[in-house]
C-alpha cells in the first residue's frame, strides 16, 4: 500500500508498548533507493526518548525499519536506551 509522506506528518506516535515517542515533523528520503529512509520526530520532550537525548528540544531521526504499523497513529519498535 503506498501512503504519502503528507499523511504521515503530524501523526503521532507510540512504541508496541503503548508509550509516547513523539510525533511525526518530517521524512527522510533516500533518493538512491527511492524509499523513505528516516522520520524525522518533534515533540521529543514530551515522549519516552527525552531522558535518553541530550538536547530533547531537538528533534530527532528513527530509522523507517522500526516501524511496524501506520494508522491513525504510528507504532514502533521500542527504541534502544543508550544515549544519541
Amino acid at each position: 500500500m503506498a501512503i504519502k509522506i503528507s499523511d504521515l506528518l503530524n501523526k503521532k506516535i507510540y512504541t508496541t508498548e503503548a508509550i509516547y515517542v513523539g510525533k511525526v515533523f518530517d521524512a527522510m528520503l533516500d533518493t538512491d533507493k527511492s524509499t523513505v529512509g528516516g522520520i524525522v520526530i518533534a515533540d521529543v520532550a514530551n515522549g519516552c526518548l527525552k531522558e535518553t537525548i541530550d538536547d530533547p528540544s531537538k528533534k530527532v531521526v528513527l530509522p523507517f525499519q522500526l516501524i511496524t504499523a501506520i494508522g491513525n497513529i504510528i507504532l514502533i519498535k521500542p527504541p534502544i536506551t543508550s544515549k544519541f
